[in-house]
C-alpha cells in the first residue's frame, strides 16, 4: 500500500504538468468503407479503453480478434501468441470476464489449450474467437474502474457490442484468408425499417487443406462458428436476440518411429482435443418516459476435452476436461431527476457450473489415476448508483451488495467511486473500487473431496489519471494499484503459490491455504495523428510489479510479473485513384511489441515415471525464480482497399513476427530427453486476406 500511495503523491505533486486523455484512439475512429455510418462505442467509464471494428480489420496482428487488438492496449500482456490469453495489469488471464450486449458469458474462443503449458483446457481464452469481427460493433475493453451495474472481474472486461443487421436492404461480405472463410448476410425483415437479422458462418482454412490431405507436420487444427442476431427497435427501444456457436479441434500424431526418430516427449504420443463454445441471450431496452428499463439473460458454456494416447504397445492414456456452463442476466432502471443528478437501480445475476477431470492410465491394464472436481457458483447483486455531472466535476458510482451461494458462500458489499475534474488543460480522473469475485479455476484445483464454502474474494483496485494535450499529441499518465485478501493459494514447502498465477486448472497443486496479492503500475501513453491527415501512431509504456505475500511477510514476483511493457503502433493511408479512376486506398500499418517475461519456477525431473511424468510440475519451492526473457514482436500490415459503385474490396497481408524473432513460450522437463527442454513461441507467420462487401 505505502508504493500505491507513492506513486499517488507523485502524479499529485506533478499536478497540470502530466499529459494524458481519457480515450486515445490508433488514428482516429472510422468505418470501412461502404459500412453504414453508426455511432461511436460510448466508453461505460472514462478509464475504459474503446475500440471500433474499422481498427480490428486495419491494425497488424489481430487476425480480425478484438481480443488481439485489445493485447496492443497499455498494461496487457499476450502470454502466448499462439492465442489470446491477456494477462491485464499483472493480473491472470482468469480474472479476465466476457460481456456480450452487456451480459457476462463464458469463454467465447475456440482452441482453449493453445499456447499453454501443460496444454490442458483453460477456462478464458483461445487461439481465435468464435465471435466473428464481421457481426461486432464498436466495443470497448476496461481495465479498471467498474461502472457500477458491471461486476465479478478482477482483471480486465471485454465489453462486446454485437452490431444490427442493415434495416434498409440486404447486404452482403465474404472473407477469405489464411485464417478461414467468412460469409455474411444482413438485411431488413419486413417493410417496416425496424426489424433486421445478421449472420455469419466461419470455417477454417488449415480444416480446409487438412480435409485435402494437406499436413501440418503432424498437426490439424480446425474450427468452425455461426454467429446469428435478430435486432428490432423503435422510438426509444430496442430488442436484440443472439446466437454464437462454435466448435474447434486440434489433433496431434507424432511420426512413426520407425520411419523418423522422435525429437521431444510429445512425439511419443497422439492427442486429441475437442472444444464446443455455446452462447445464447436476448437483451432489451424499454424507454419509461424520461427513464429507460434495460435487461437481459443469457446462456454460454464451453466444453473442451482433451486425450493424450501413448504410441505403441504400451498404451498409456491421458485425459483432461474443464468445462463451463453459465447463466446471467441483468435488470435496470435509469432515471434522470435533472440536468445534472441522474439515479440507477437493479440488479444483475451470475450462476456458474464447472467441472474439471484428470485420468492417468500408465500401461494397458495397468495402474491408473482419476481425479474429477466441481465447483457451483451463485451470485445475486442488488445495485444503487448515482451520477452527478456539473460543468468541470463529475462524481459517479454506487454500491453493490453481492449474495454467494454454493462453493463460495456469504453476503459481500461492492463499492464504486470515481472522481473526474476538468481543467482548461486536461482531464483528472480517480476512481476507487472494491470488487468480489470467485476464483472458479483454483476451486478446481483442490483435492479434497467436500470443501467448506469459502467467503467472496474481494479484490480492492484505485485508478487514478491525468491527459491533456501538448501540441498535436494527446498524452495520458496513469497509475493503478490493486490488492487481493485472501486468496486461494497453493502450500508448497513454504512457498505460496497464489490464484494468480494460475491459467490452466493444476492436478499437481492443492489450492487449501490463503495469501494476500497486490499489483501496482504506472502507465504512460501518448498519440496522435489522423487517418486522413498522413501519420498516426500510439505508444505506451507500463511498469508494473505482481506480488504475493509469503509466510514470512516477505513478498515474491508473480506469474505475469512482466515488470515493464513497451508498444508503438503507426500507420499511414494513401488515397488514390485506380486506372479505371475508382476510389483506392494504400494502407502501410505495424506495431512493435517488448515486455519482460513470464517467471516460473526450479525445472527438475519427475519425481514418478508413467505418463504422469509427462506433465512434471516444476519446483516452486523457491518461488518464480527464472524468466523466459525478454518478449519482443514487430507486426506488419500491408492493404489495399478498392471502392466500386456496388463493392468494396481490401486485399492485405499481415505478417506476424515480421523479423521472425524467437521468443521462449516456457521451458519444461523432457521425459524422452531426459533434461530441460525450451518450447518457442511462433515465428514469422504471413497471413494473405481477401474481403469484398456488396453493398
Amino acid at each position: 500500500m505505502k508504493n500505491i500511495l507513492s506513486l499517488i503523491v507523485f502524479v499529485a505533486l506533478l499536478g497540470g504538468q502530466l499529459p494524458g486523455q481519457d480515450s486515445l484512439s490508433f488514428g482516429g475512429v472510422y468505418e470501412l468503407p461502404g459500412a453504414e455510418v453508426r455511432a461511436s462505442y460510448k466508453p461505460t467509464d472514462p478509464l475504459a479503453q474503446r475500440f471500433t471494428i474499422e481498427e480490428v480489420y486495419r491494425l497488424p496482428g489481430t487476425f480480425y480478434d478484438p481480443a488481439r487488438l485489445v493485447a496492443l492496449l497499455p498494461g496487457v500482456v499476450q502470454t502466448n501468441d499462439q492465442a489470446n490469453h491477456l494477462s491485464v495489469r499483472g493480473n491472470s488471464p482468469n480474472a479476465n470476464l466476457w460481456r456480450l450486449n452487456g451480459l457476462a458469458i463464458a469463454n467465447p474462443n475456440h482452441t482453449a489449450n493453445a499456447g499453454t503449458f501443460y496444454d490442458f483446457p483453460t477456462l478464458n481464452g483461445g487461439g481465435v474467437n468464435a465471435i466473428s469481427a464481421q457481426v461486432l460493433d464498436n466495443s470497448g475493453f476496461l481495465a479498471g474502474s467498474l461502472p457500477v451495474e458491471y461486476g465479478f472481474a478482477g482483471g480486465g472486461t471485454f465489453d462486446l457490442q454485437l452490431r444490427p443487421g442493415s434495416k434498409s436492404r440486404r447486404k452482403y461480405q465474404a472473407q477469405a484468408g489464411l485464417i478461414g472463410f467468412d460469409l455474411t448476410a444482413e438485411g431488413p425483415i419486413g417493410k417496416s425499417g425496424q426489424t433486421s437479422y445478421l449472420i455469419n458462418g466461419r470455417t477454417s482454412f488449415t480444416g480446409l487443406l487438412a480435409e485435402l490431405g494437406a499436413d501440418f507436420g503432424g498437426e490439424s487444427i480446425r474450427f468452425s462458428d455461426v454467429n446469428a442476431h435478430l435486432h428490432h427497435a423503435w422510438a426509444g427501444g430496442e430488442l436484440s436476440v443472439f446466437g454464437i456457436h462454435g466448435d474447434s479441434s486440434n489433433d496431434f500424431v507424432g511420426p512413426d518411429p520407425a520411419e523418423t526418430a522422435p525429437e521431444s516427449q510429445k512425439d511419443l504420443y497422439e492427442i486429441a482435443y475437442r472444444n464446443d463454445v455455446n452462447v445464447y441471450g436476448l437483451s432489451l431496452g424499454l424507454p419509461l418516459g424520461s427513464a429507460k428499463l434495460t435487461g437481459g439473460f443469457a446462456y454460454s458454456s464451453t466444453e473442451p476435452d482433451r486425450s493424450q494416447r501413448a504410441l505403441g504397445p504400451a498404451d498409456a492414456l491421458a485425459a483432461s476436461a474443464a468445462s463451463l456452463s453459465q447463466y446471467s442476466g441483468n435488470l435496470q432502471y435509469v432515471r434522470p431527476l435533472n440536468d445534472w443528478l441522474e439515479v440507477k437501480a437493479g440488479a444483475e445475476f451470475l450462476g456458474q457450473n464447472s467441472q474439471a477431470l484428470y485420468f492417468f492410465r500408465d500401461t494397458l491394464g495397468g495402474s491408473t489415476s482419476l481425479r474429477t472436481v466441481a465447483a457451483t457458483v451463485n451470485a445475486l447483486s442488488p445495485l444503487l448508483g448515482y451520477k452527478l455531472a456539473g460543468d468541470r466535476l463529475t462524481l459517479e458510482g454506487g454500491l453493490r451488495v453481492g449474495l454467494f451461494s454454493g462453493d463460495v458462500e456469504g453476503t459481500a458489499l461492492d463499492v464504486r467511486n470515481r472522481l473526474d475534474f476538468r481543467t482548461s488543460r486536461g482531464l483528472f480522473s480517480l476512481a476507487a473500487e472494491v470488487i468480489h469475485s470467485a476464483p472458479l479455476v483454483a476451486l478446481l484445483s483442490r483435492e479434497e473431496a467436500n470443501p467448506q464454502p469459502l467467503d467472496p474474494i474481494a479484490t480492492s483496485r484505485l485508478n487514478l489519471a491525468y491527459g491533456s494535450k501538448i501540441g498535436t499529441i494527446d498524452f495520458r499518465l496513469a497509475v493503478f494499484g490493486q490488492a487481493t485478501t485472501d486468496d486461494l493459494a497453493a502450500e508448497l514447502d513454504g512457498f505460496l503459490y497464489s490464484a494468480n498465477n494460475l491459467l490452466e486448472a493444476d492436478p499437481n497443486l492443492d489450492f487449501a491455504a490463503r495469501a494476500n496479492t497486490r499489483r501496482i503500475g504506472l502507465e504512460l501513453e501518448a498519440g496522435g495523428g489522423r487517418k486522413t491527415q498522413g501519420w498516426y501512431y500510439r505508444g505506451s509504456v507500463t511498469l508494473l510489479r505482481a506480488e504475493t505475500e509469503q509466510t514470512d511477510g516477505n513478498w515474491s514476483k508473480d506469474r505475469f510479473s512482466a515488470d515493464f511493457l513497451a508498444k508503438l503502433t503507426a500507420g499511414r493511408e494513401w488515397q488514390g485513384k485506380d486506372r479505371k479512376d475508382r476510389a483506392r486506398v494504400l494502407g502501410l500499418n505495424f506495431a512493435l511489441i517488448a515486455h519482460g517475461g513470464e517467471r516460473y519456477g526450479s525445472i527438475v525431473a519427475p519425481a514418478q515415471e508413467g505418463i504422469v511424468s509427462y506433465f512434471a510440475p516444476q519446483d516452486y519451492r523457491l518461488g518464480f525464480v527464472n524468466s523466459t526473457g525478454t518478449y519482443f514482436r514487430p507486426d506488419l500490415r500491408l492493404y489495399k482497399t478498392k471502392t466500386r459503385t456496388k463493392t468494396t474490396t481490401t486485399l492485405a497481408l499481415d505478417l506476424q513476427n515480421a523479423a521472425g524473432i524467437q521468443n521462449v513460450g516456457n521451458v519444461y522437463y523432457d521425459t524422452f530427453l531426459m533434461r530441460a527442454n525450451t518450447r518457442y513461441q511462433l515465428g514469422l507467420i504471413p497471413v494473405l486476406s481477401y474481403r469484398i462487401v456488396w453493398r
